[in-house]
């Protein structure tokens, strides 16, 4: 069957993730406030491709959602770790008979500086959107999952391989 998500999870702490569980899809939370956290508060608003308002909508989120049966969610330190672990479990996934795995990191992206918003994105097969860009609620599914995120720039980031 390839890899299995426990071990994906175990490939995560080797990597950084200061916790890793697979955690069942439907438990990720998605809101519309979280959109309005980005625009009405965040310095990158509109400043590259994949945060809002280019990301995907809160909708469209949750109905990606619904064609997944599970996820990997994972904790670090920083967001550029979180986004590193998010591409690199993403690839070990998709080589490990996971086709429609894909990995949702944390923060702006940082592959470019700046973000070219007229042209296609230069670096489609690692950029990808943060959790919070897509309207997930971070805070409520690390909770529905038995995790406790303090709110506040100190606490960890959070990032999360979708696997069907």
């Amino acid at each position: 069957m390839g890899v299995q998500p426990s071990e994906l999870a175990a490939v995560a702490g080797e990597l950084g993730a200061s916790v890793a569980r697979v955690i069942p899809a439907d438990s990720v939370q998605v809101a519309e406030w979280v959109r309005w956290k980005c625009r009405w508060g965040c310095p990158h608003y509109g400043s590259n491709l994949v945060c809002p308002p280019y990301a995907p909508a809160p909708g469209e989120t949750a109905r990606l959602l619904r064609e997944y049966r599970e996820a990997l969610l994972f904790l670090a330190d920083q967001s550029w770790r979180v986004r590193y672990l998010a591409g690199e479990l993403e690839r070990l996934a998709l080589a490990g008979g996971h086709p429609a795995a894909f990995g949702m990191g944390a923060g702006p992206c940082g592959l470019c500086s700046p973000c070219d918003l007229a042209a296609p994105c230069r670096h489609p097969h690692t950029a990808r959107p943060s959790l919070e860009a897509c309207g997930i609620d971070v805070f409520s599914t690390v909770a529905a999952n038995g995790l406790e995120l303090p709110c506040g720039p100190e606490g960890p980031r959070v990032g999360l391989v979708l696997l069907r």
